[in-house]
């Protein structure tokens, strides 16, 4: 039976969830269904997209991902189900997919609504029906209609100039570590083994810690996170709130 996974800023108040669940299982007794989150910030495709790009590739492909992050057709160019490294997204096209994809995805079909009824609650009458078509063997080819291209937004990568980088924060998880956009790759590639000097507003940092336990209680490191993304954090504290680092802030790495 297939995986389809939920993503969703609808919280876990109200009744949002159950009734996309109750209409998957409806559809498809005995489906698998994983929550990756609800609790994305209202609207933020940014939090969404990070969120959802550390948690999919874990999953086996053919994994369908149901997307509900800002889903009024109005702030969209459509719905639509695409296929993109082994996995399959039902969501807005809203630029999200161009935040979760160094590639535009080549695989596109577009869906509509059935009538003006299913607008007001999309992720539960239009993706979940196709969600369901698709897990439970329909063609993704004759789903939907094809679709050329996707709206994109532009997200801020990190630079190198001379001997210096340039990123900005992306992630705070819920322990207040602080991811930035800045990988192992371009670091070591800039770097060359140089000593370096991280700039935060308020603070500096000039080592890169292998595990959180490596400096002392309330003392903050830098350390590669499991992706490989440089983080900001603070033993046993939070790192984003006590130095005051927001996302989209920036961060200097300058190499001596």
């Amino acid at each position: 039976m297939a995986i389809i996974t939920l993503t969703t800023d609808f919280g876990l108040k109200d009744h949002y969830v159950s009734a996309i669940k109750g209409a998957i299982l409806s559809r498809l007794p005995g489906a698998t269904i994983v929550d990756i989150s609800h609790k994305i910030e209202k609207y933020n495709l940014l939090d969404a997209s990070y969120i959802l790009k550390e948690s999919y590739p874990n999953f086996p492909e053919g994994t369908i991902h149901i997307i509900g992050i800002n889903t009024e057709l109005s702030n969209s160019g459509g719905y639509v189900l695409l296929k993109q490294n082994g996995h399959y997204f039902v969501g807005a096209d809203n630029g999200i997919f161009s935040l979760l994809f160094e590639e535009t995805p080549r695989e596109i079909r577009e869906i509509s609504p059935a009538d003006d009824r299913e607008l007001s609650f999309p992720v539960r009458d239009v993706f979940v029906k196709a969600a369901c078509e698709l897990a439970a063997g329909t063609d993704f080819n004759i789903i939907g209609t094809p679709k050329d291209g996707l709206l994109e937004r532009i997200a801020f990568r990190a630079t190198s100039m001379g001997d210096n980088i340039r990123g900005s924060f992306v992630y705070i998880d819920s322990y207040g570590n602080v991811t930035t956009n800045i990988d192992r790759r371009l670091f070591e590639q800039v770097g060359k083994r140089r000593p370096f000097l991280i700039e935060l507003a308020r603070h500096s940092i000039e080592r890169i810690s292998k595990e959180y336990s490596e400096v002392p209680e309330g003392e903050v490191l830098a350390i590669f996170n499991s992706s490989d993304y440089l983080e900001i954090a603070m033993r046993n504290g939070k790192a984003g709130s006590l130095l005051n680092l927001k996302i989209n802030d920036s961060i200097t790495i300058r190499f001596l």
